[in-house]
């Protein structure tokens, strides 16, 4: 029975996970679904402790996803309000993308959005259209990462959750 709910569980977490790149907040909705399963029943062996835990990875992948645009934006030469441009623009953009291509046009908003917030901030700050440009690289290369690190961590939730219940089979 423990495999089949592994198996079940994993199919679930990994369609939540695909939505960390919707920009939507498939992490804490993975934990939700666990903290709903150790509710439900201690099946698989999962725990309030384990649940816990898997809160704070996902918690790390915000953290990730935030100092990634921070870290980006300002290699590329952005300012703390350019910076916070290319987030609200990442917000933005990720929201107005969201009814195109079945939803992966969120993907491409926040990316752009990041760029464009960043963009437009630094030129209101009376920088070069050169030196806007950069940042505003700066943050979109950023987004991307800080998108990649989220997605990772959610992806170790879920192994960590499949493993453990899985391992109650044997």
């Amino acid at each position: 029975m423990s495999l089949v709910l592994g198996i079940g569980l994993g199919l679930i977490l990994f369609c939540l996970l695909w939505l960390n790149l919707l920009s939507l907040p498939g992490n804490w909705l993975m934990l939700g679904v666990l903290a709903l399963v150790v509710w439900l029943g201690p099946a698989g062996g999962l725990t309030w402790g384990f649940v816990g835990l898997m809160g704070l990875l996902a918690l790390l992948g915000e953290v990730i996803e935030f100092m990634a645009q921070i870290i980006g934006g300002k290699r590329g030469g952005a300012s703390k309000s350019g910076n916070f441009g290319g987030i609200v623009g990442s917000i933005a953009g990720a929201i107005l993308g969201a009814p195109f291509g079945l939803g992966l046009g969120s993907i491409i908003g926040a990316l752009f959005g990041a760029w464009i917030g960043c963009f437009i901030v630094e030129r209101i700050r009376q920088e070069s259209h050169q030196k806007a440009a950069e940042a505003a690289w700066g943050a979109f290369w950023g987004r991307s990462l800080g998108l990649v690190g989220k997605a990772a961590t959610g992806a170790v939730i879920i192994v960590m959750s499949v493993t453990k219940v899985i391992s109650q089979a044997a």
